[in-house]
C-alpha cells in the first residue's frame, strides 16, 4: 500500500470546494488548551453581564416607562436587583452549564434554541425561588419578567458578539481533523469551514486504514496511513484534540475498531455513519447497556396533532403580523405594476397544496399578459436555453417574460407577498415546501408523499439552501428533509434566514 510522509499535506484540490488545507504543525496542547479556557471564560462573564444587562433593562422599564403606560403600577420604586443578583449569576451559570452551552460547539441557531432553554429553565427557578422564599418584597416578580423576554434577546447577541471577537483574536478556533476522504468527509469539511461560528479550524483529512484495493486511487489524500499505527502516528504528531471518523463503508466491527484505538489519544471523537434521509431533528439516542446495543429513535413530528396545531397557530400570529407591516408596501407595488404594463395586478396560478389539494395561489404578476406566446417563440430560437428550462424549470438570465418592474420583484421575491392571504387562508404556511404545479407531481415521484403531508411555504429550506441556483431533485430532496424533520424552531430559523438571502437577491430569476 502506498504511504505518504505524514508532514505533507496536500489538498483536494479537484474534489473540494472551498476547503484549505493547512500545511503546518498543530498547535500544542498547551495552547489549545489555554484558549479552550480563555473561551470559556469569556462566554461565562459574557452571559453573566448578559443577564445583569437584562435585569437593568427590566429594572428601568419598571420605574419609568410601565407606570406611565398603566395605572396599576405603583409610582414607587420597587428594591433594587444589585442585592439579588449573586444568587441570581449562580442560577443562571448552573443551567447555562447544564445545557452544556459552555462545552459543545454548535451553529448559531442550535446555540440560540439551547440558549433560550436555558435562560427559560433559569427564570422559573429564580421565580420559584422568590415566591417559595417569599422575597418579592426584595426581588420584583415584574422586573423579572421583563428581564427575562429582554434575554432572550440579549444572550444570543452577547454570544454572537463575543464569539466574533474571540475569533478574529484566534481564540475560539479549536483543530479538527477528519479520517476519511470520501463524499461524506468532503461534506462535513466544508460544513465546518463555511460555519465560523462552531470554531472548528480543519487540519486536514487522514486517508482511511483499510485495504489497498478499496480505495480510489484517482482521489489526492490530504495524508495517507497504511494502518491504524499510522493513523495513531498522524493523529499524535499533529496533537489533535478533535477527530471526526467519517467513513460510512467500514463495517460495523472495523467502525468499532478503529473508534476504540483512536478515543484514548484525542478529547472528542465523532463517528459518522450514511443515515441520510433517516429524520433527525427531534431524534433521540437510546441505550440498550446490558447488550451494548446503541438506538436512533426518531419520530414524525407532521403526524402529530399538536404540532399540526402550533405550526398553525404560528402562521397565523406571525401572519397576521407582517401582513399589517407590509400592507403599505403591497399597495405601493400594486401601483407601480398597474403603471408599468396592462394586465391584473395579482396572478393566481394553480399549486398543489397539503396532501394533494390544489388551490389558487396569490403572487403579484411579473410577466407580460401573452407570457405564454412569447416563452414558445424564445425557447424555439434558443435551443440551449430550452435545455436549461427543462432541467430547472426557469431561465436563469434575462427572462424576456418579465416586465420591467416584474424583474425587482423576483430579484428580492417581493412578487411573494399576496401569499400572506394564502397563509390566512390555511392554504399556505410562512415555511414549508416550495408551492408546485400540478404538472410537477409526476415529477416529483415518491417523494411526493411526503413533500405534501405539508403546506406550501412563502419561504422554506430550498430558498435559504440555494434557491433557483439548485436543480428540481435538489430541491426535492431537500424538501423531503424539511418535512422529515420539522420543528417549530426550524421554522423560525429558516424564516430569520430568508431576510439576508432575500434582500442580497442572489439566485433568484
Amino acid at each position: 500500500m502506498r504511504k505518504q510522509s505524514l508532514d505533507r499535506v496536500q489538498p483536494f484540490s479537484n474534489q473540494v470546494n472551498n476547503i484549505k488545507i493547512i500545511n503546518r504543525k498543530h498547535r500544542s496542547k498547551s495552547q489549545e488548551s489555554l484558549k479552550s479556557i480563555l473561551a470559556t471564560a469569556a462566554l461565562i462573564v459574557t452571559d453573566l453581564a448578559g443577564i445583569t444587562l437584562s435585569l437593568l433593562i427590566g429594572y428601568h422599564t419598571r420605574v419609568h416607562i410601565l407606570p406611565d403606560l398603566f395605572t396599576f403600577f405603583p409610582a414607587e420604586s420597587p428594591p433594587p436587583i444589585n442585592e439579588s443578583i449573586y444568587w441570581i449569576w449562580g442560577i443562571v451559570f448552573i443551567c447555562f452549564y447544564y445545557e452544556k452551552l459552555y462545552s459543545r460547539r454548535l451553529s448559531f441557531w442550535l446555540e440560540t434554541k439551547q440558549v433560550i432553554n436555558a435562560t427559560t429553565l433559569s427564570f422559573i427557578m429564580i421565580m420559584a425561588i422568590v415566591s417559595l422564599g417569599k422575597l418579592g418584597a426584595d426581588v420584583s416578580r415584574t422586573v423579572l419578567l421583563v428581564a427575562y423576554l429582554n434575554s432572550l434577546f440579549v444572550l444570543p447577541v452577547c454570544r454572537y458578539g463575543v464569539k466574533y471577537l474571540l475569533a478574529r483574536l484566534g481564540i475560539w478556533s479549536q483543530g479538527i481533523m477528519i479520517i476519511g476522504s470520501g463524499e461524506i468527509a468532503q461534506k462535513i469539511g466544508a460544513a465546518l469551514q463555511r460555519d465560523w461560528y462552531l470554531g472548528y479550524n480543519l487540519i486536514g483529512f487522514l486517508e482511511a486504514p483499510v485495504p489497498y484495493e478499496n480505495i480510489d486511487t484517482n482521489l489526492q489524500y490530504s495524508v495517507a496511513a497504511a494502518c491504524i499505527d499510522d493513523t495513531l502516528e498522524a493523529v499524535s504528531n499533529m496533537r489533535i484534540k478533535h477527530l471526526i471518523i467519517a467513513i460510512p463503508d467500514l463495517s460495523g466491527p472495523e467502525l468499532v475498531a478503529l473508534a476504540q484505538s483512536l478515543q484514548p489519544h484525542v478529547r472528542y471523537l465523532w463517528t459518522v455513519p450514511d443515515l441520510r434521509g433517516i429524520p433527525m431533528v427531534g431524534g433521540e439516542v437510546e441505550y440498550f447497556f446490558d447488550e451494548q446495543i446503541l438506538a436512533f429513535r426518531t419520530r414524525n413530528n407532521l403526524a402529530s396533532r399538536s404540532n399540526i396545531i402550533a405550526k398553525r397557530l404560528f402562521d397565523l400570529v406571525v401572519g397576521t403580523l407582517l401582513l399589517i407591516l407590509v400592507a403599505p408596501l403591497l399597495l405601493i407595488l400594486a401601483l407601480l405594476i398597474k403603471l408599468d404594463s396592462p394586465g391584473p395586478v395579482i396572478y393566481a396560478g394553480t399549486r398543489i397544496g397539503r396532501l394533494g389539494r390544489e388551490f389558487k395561489c396569490y403572487k403579484f404578476r411579473t410577466m407580460f399578459v401573452d407570457n405564454d406566446k412569447i416563452l414558445e417563440e424564445f425557447l424555439n430560437n434558443n435551443p440551449k436555453i430550452k435545455t436549461e428550462w427543462e432541467l430547472y424549470a426557469k431561465i436563469r438570465g434575462e427572462d424576456p417574460r418579465v416586465t420591467r418592474v416584474g424583474r425587482l420583484l423576483r430579484k428580492y421575491s417581493l412578487d411573494e407577498l399576496p401569499q400572506f392571504i394564502n397563509v390566512l387562508k390555511g392554504e399556505m404556511s410562512l415555511v414549508g415546501a416550495r408551492p408546485y404545479l400540478p404538472q410537477e407531481k409526476e415529477k416529483m415521484g415518491e417523494c411526493a408523499d411526503t413533500i405534501l403531508l405539508a403546506n406550501p411555504g412563502i419561504t422554506g429550506l430550498w430558498q435559504v439552501s440555494g434557491r433557483n441556483e439548485l436543480d428540481f431533485s435538489q430541491r426535492v430532496q431537500i424538501e423531503v428533509w424539511y418535512v422529515r424533520n420539522w420543528s417549530l424552531w426550524l421554522d423560525i430559523s429558516i424564516l430569520f434566514k430568508t431576510i439576508p438571502v432575500a434582500l442580497k437577491g442572489s439566485g433568484a430569476y
